[in-house]
């Protein structure tokens, strides 16, 4: 018997479940076996690899299976074996195991460098450019989502962590299984780096379905290796890939851009943008739309038809939708989720993911893996915890859904040093990815967007980008960095002034087309300027008590609150609504359905009347309301556009009540009084002075810190009166030019000294935010490797933006004995992700250590329970607060300061002392 059958690959320290470990070779096999069936379900991706590497598509399956095979080579590793369960006098002995103290994964890399390479060169690989097959094992050795260590200055040796019996015997069992996939092939050209990053991932997703005890149960008894491989590992691959939902989903055909409601039900006038993503001429390669329309033109359903169109043409697979915010995703989730279906063939089963979705992308493989397996050791969890954490935060699950909606935030962690960033890039691998609202991005998440963007293009994947307008140096941006993965140079034409206007790039041209916008949409908006926040109250009472619904948006969640607890006394409780982004997530669908039952399309009149929205930012993205009256406080320019599109969204008559299914187009005819769109902002000043808006707004000012930008846009509505949508090219209040005044320097108002300084600033942070974007993303040209950046961390542990809300906290309930979650699902599996909520980690990085241990029984039982919960991701044990509808909770911010929690179901989360300030 070859000493490799005495290693384990998985163990369990139960013996209730059959058998108690799976010999390494069985495990390694069984990985390969999901590679070679991930590979079936790619025949495109694969014969692009073969063709890029001159070799046929069954050498490049050979090559890739192979390695599969040999991906945890380093639990070889005696100190690896010794950190298992303990086993039987079958097993290697660990008596002289070494300590464990570098990952199995990396181990695995440091072996072939320092025992296997010359070996496996004279015996199975064909003799070429040693760092040629190098660049290979780092790609296999990465399967636990980051590329293996290398050592840096400090040279690691084999010797340290692997007996010289475990070399021999993984040197055995290599050169045994080149048996079951035959030769390999010469190379004959580099290996290509898109290759390499995508490769990663299928060897991550490999890892997980391959780690599934339920499909690939335990066993402790050799056999030949052939027998296993084609009489075990391969069937259970394909069930087990079968039952993960991870497959192929045939496209469905483009019937036409006279037949649009086969596919869209409702689009039986399509607006222009709609007919232009119906009718535009579609490139033969990877190719880039750029839609901006005015508020409520079907931007979202323009975006889908043109998925469908290339989807339809083989140019992608299926399409993931990047959002904002969380809410906007939410949002976009029950738009796409009417229509996702008709994308694929009848008798298809495509997935439909959002963050908070009850449908589970991989249903049996999530329940059959259970608590996910136990961490090896400290940074070293086992597939099935780490593919659980995955599952659990169906934001992340998304990304591997045939149609996937999720936030903005998760597609950018494709391109920067974080765990698992590899999946995330397989997961929009031949999808067309849509991004909504491009223009209200800060320079560093642009900046990442642009990364993300050139690489998309590289790998042959297209793209859609939406919003309302965008200025010219942006759009600039973003487009040139498309066209440098198409390889191709950066645009030297001018954009048109035309607005609306749909632009399409592709490697061989870029055209702009002029559009008209729906009747529907085209108004001008009166801009009416308050400046006491009293006068604001009592307007928003008198507007209310005359039957009118109004909504504020504000710049921060604090003066929502404050505005929402001022309109207490005057606006009945069933009638007021306060939303923001920190509540968790059950909560917040729960007052997104409220908000949209009472203020959404189909709303009636005395469902309307009296009600108050008290929000933020939250509103003024992909949120279908309307209401009768609108007040903001002052914002950049494009963000009052977008807010004062939720000004009389829907065509209403006098009364608000909608207009009857059975009206005419000639009909539906807004009949409510004049749109008037009340500004809240300082008194306009023409020195005004450093501190002219953060005298007002002294939160805000730190949230639009550019006052420049702020005084130019409160500039430029004074001087037009109002907002006029879309506008014609030179019309006072037009949209274009409203942006362009602010953003394009067309403003003949010189800014004053102080705030000009103030701009100056800024505009120096946005190039240290664009330097750090670029200092944080990937150097893709050195291909799958440690090297590739120079601070790989968790994803938890890198920003996707440079404000808060960066922590994802769990908030659970001391019940008993045991901490349950917050948020009472009556799907057991949606309970945990329907109670979390992201934090600014600055203010909550931590529970405190006297609050954790009151609740340590409880929180050790949950990790055992479901150990993927606190792998990442932070548990925050709560206590029933004194009021109905509350909680309370300890924790510490970045500065180990303790700070009281709170969380409540009517203002959400907030943080009410700060203790030992000294």
């Amino acid at each position: 018997m070859q000493a490799y059958w005495r290693y384990r690959g998985k163990s369990s320290p139960h013996d209730d479940a059959g058998e108690r470990w799976h010999l390494l070779p069985f495990h390694m096999l069984d990985v390969a076996a999901v590679m070679e069936a991930l590979l079936d379900l790619r025949p495109i991706w694969v014969a692009g690899c073969a063709a890029s590497q001159g070799w046929s598509v069954e050498q490049f399956r050979a090559a890739a299976v192979y390695f599969a095979i040999l991906h945890d080579t380093g639990k070889f590793a005696r100190s690896f074996q010794a950190i298992l369960p303990p086993g039987c006098v079958d097993l290697v002995p660990v008596g002289r195991a070494p300590q464990y103290t570098l990952r199995h994964d990396s181990l695995g890399f440091l072996l072939w460098m320092d025992h296997l390479q010359d070996s496996l060169l004279a015996e199975v690989m064909p003799v070429a450019n040693r760092e040629y097959w190098d660049d290979w094992w780092r790609i296999v050795c990465g399967h636990h989502g980051q590329p293996p260590r290398e050592g840096g200055a400090r040279r690691l040796r084999a010797g340290d962590h692997f007996l010289s019996d475990d070399m021999d015997a993984a040197l055995a069992f290599a050169c045994d299984a080149a048996a079951l996939v035959g030769s390999l092939p010469m190379p004959v050209h580099e290996l290509d780096p898109r290759l390499g990053w995508q490769l990663a991932g299928l060897m991550v997703l490999a890892d997980w379905i391959g780690s599934n005890q339920y499909h690939f149960p335990y066993r402790s008894q050799p056999m030949a290796l052939a027998d296993y491989w084609h009489e075990h590992a391969r069937p259970a691959a394909r069930r087990a890939l079968a039952a993960s939902g991870i497959t192929a989903c045939s496209s469905a055909p483009y019937a036409g851009a006279d037949q649009l409601t086969r596919f869209i039900s409702y689009l039986s006038s399509p607006t222009p943008l709609q007919h232009y993503a119906a009718s535009v001429p579609l490139a033969d390669g990877p190719q880039l739309f750029l839609l901006e329309d005015v508020t409520g033109a079907g931007k979202t359903e323009a975006a889908l038809i043109l998925a469908h169109r290339l989807m339809a043409a083989g140019l992608a697979d299926g399409l993931y939708f990047a959002l904002p915010t969380m809410a906007t995703a939410n949002q976009m989730y029950r738009r796409v989720g009417g229509v996702y279906r008709k994308l694929f063939a009848d008798g298809e089963r495509p997935s439909l993911v959002l963050a908070h979705s009850a449908r589970q992308l991989v249903e049996d493989f999530a329940l059959s893996v259970q608590s996910g397996g136990k961490p090896y050791a400290k940074d070293d969890a086992s597939a099935g915890m780490s593919c659980n954490a995955w599952l659990a935060d169906n934001n992340k699950k998304a990304l591997l859904a045939q149609a996937g909606v999720g936030s903005i935030d998760q597609a950018l962690l494709a391109a920067l040093p974080v765990r698992h960033q590899s999946l995330r890039l397989l997961g929009l691998s031949r999808k067309v990815l849509v991004v909504d609202e491009v223009h209200g991005f800060d320079p560093y998440v642009r900046t990442l967007l642009a990364g993300l963007l050139r690489w998309h293009a590289a790998q042959g994947g297209s793209a859609v980008l939406l919003s309302a307008t965008v200025p010219e140096q942006i759009k600039r941006e973003l487009l040139n960095a498309y066209r440098q993965g198409l390889a191709q140079p950066g645009l030297s034409q001018a954009f048109l002034p035309d607005y609306p206007l749909a632009s399409h790039l592709s490697a061989s041209a870029f055209h702009q087309q002029p559009c008209e916008t729906r009747r529907e949409v085209k108004r001008k908006v009166r801009v009416a300027h308050l400046h006491d926040e009293q006068a604001v109250i009592e307007r928003i009472i008198q507007q209310a008590h005359t039957g009118r619904c109004v909504c504020w948006v504000r710049n921060t969640v604090d003066d929502a609150r404050r505005a929402f607890d001022l309109l207490r006394d005057a606006i009945p409780a069933d009638r007021l609504h306060l939303f923001h982004s920190r509540y968790a997530m059950g909560h917040r669908l729960e007052i997104e359905d409220k908000v949209l039952d009472a203020l959404g399309k189909h709303s009636d009149a005395a469902t309307r009347a009296g009600r108050v929205l008290i929000g933020t930012q939250v509103l003024e993205q992909s949120l279908d309301f309307d209401v009768d009256v609108m007040v903001s406080d002052l914002a950049p320019i494009d963000l009052l556009i977008q807010r004062a599109g939720r000004l009389q969204r829907h065509a209403r008559q006098a009364d608000g009540q909608p207009w009857p299914d059975d009206a005419s187009s000639a009909q539906r005819v807004e009949q409510r009084p004049e749109p008037v769109f009340y500004l809240y902002g300082p008194e306009p000043d023409e020195e005004a002075k450093a501190d002219w808006y953060g005298r007002l707004f002294p939160g805000a000012q730190y949230v639009y810190p550019d006052s420049a930008k702020l005084w130019q846009t409160q500039q430029a509505l004074l001087a037009a009166g109002g907002i006029v949508s879309p506008g014609e090219i030179g019309e006072a209040g037009a949209v274009r030019q409203l942006v362009e005044a602010v953003y394009g320097g067309a403003s003949e108002r010189e800014t004053p000294a102080e705030l000009q300084a103030a701009a100056n600033q800024c505009w120096g942070e946005a190039m240290s935010q664009r330097s750090m974007a670029l200092f944080n993303g990937l150097d893709w040209e050195k291909g799958y490797c440690e090297d590739s950046s120079k601070h790989w961390v968790e994803d938890s542990d890198v920003a996707t933006r440079l404000a808060d809300e960066t922590r994802l906290v769990y908030l659970a309930v001391a019940d008993g004995e045991a901490l349950r979650p917050l948020f009472p699902s009556g799907d057991p599996r949606l309970q945990w992700p329907l109670s979390a909520l992201r934090v600014d980690a600055n203010k909550l990085k931590d529970i405190a250590p006297a609050w954790r241990q009151r609740f340590k029984l409880m929180l050790d039982r949950l990790a055992q329970e479901q150990p993927w919960l606190s792998e990442y991701d932070l548990v925050l044990p709560l206590l029933a607060g004194e009021e109905a509808g509350a909680w309370m909770g300890q924790g510490v911010d970045i500065r180990g300061r303790e700070v009281a929690v709170k969380y409540s179901l009517e203002l959400g989360l907030q943080w009410l002392a700060v203790k030992n300030e000294s």
